[in-house]
């Protein structure tokens, strides 16, 4: 069994990282990064999270999820890794040439590899829980069971399951893109094999016709 390391945005499989720009839409929002989202759930404070989402780098992002000063939500040991998680599946999801890299590494063993972090990455010399690499690599399983082809494209409700289908979200950047890629792919797939896998929901009826 092979394995991926990563770490860096800039190196291979630097996609993997938090800090890689892709955004993410989770219940109406749309974070810049995964750690934009993450750092900012870390906290009840409106105005903390008002801040770091208007925060352009995912690296000050992180450093102001870290300040003492800043008062961490009492529950955060127990919900962290399901909203790691949560954010993970929205950015694979969400983006379709992401979505088709993770699934092409096959059963690869995903790791974070930096001396910099125990806890979701490998502590750089395997002692580490590897955590973010672990929940990739169930991201990684969930997507594959709707399908292993790398080019397949989630419908709309099921990658963006809080934006109603007629909502001006898809009119805009990042919603008019995933909806284009969608259509194209669905254009040229087997159409009655696709609405058997991913059959409309109530507020998407009609969306095939």
């Amino acid at each position: 069994m092979s394995t991926i390391k990563f770490y860096k945005v800039n190196e291979p499989y630097g996609f993997f990282s938090n800090f890689a720009p892709y955004p993410i839409v989770i219940k109406h929002e749309i974070w810049k990064t995964v750690e934009h989202y993450f750092q900012a759930s870390k906290f009840e404070d409106e105005r903390i999270k008002l801040k770091i989402g208007e925060m352009n780098s995912p690296m000050d992002v992180a450093k102001e999820g870290r300040k003492r000063t800043n008062e961490i939500r009492t529950d955060w040991e127990n919900v962290k890794d399901a909203i790691m998680h949560e954010a993970l599946l929205c950015k694979f999801s969400q983006h379709p040439k992401l979505r088709k890299a993770l699934v092409l590494t096959a059963d690869s063993v995903l790791i974070e590899h930096t001396k910099n972090d125990f806890y979701w990455a490998d502590g750089g010399d395997g002692t580490g829980k590897n955590r973010l690499g672990m929940l990739l690599m169930n991201v990684r399983d969930e997507l594959q069971k709707y399908s292993k082809d790398p080019d397949l494209v989630l419908p709309p409700w099921i990658a963006f399951p809080h934006v109603e289908q007629h909502d001006l979200f898809w009119g805009m950047g990042f919603g008019e893109d995933y909806f284009t890629q969608w259509a194209t792919f669905y254009l040229k797939t087997d159409k009655n094999q696709y609405r058997q896998l991913f059959p409309e929901n109530k507020d998407w009826e009609g969306v095939y016709d």
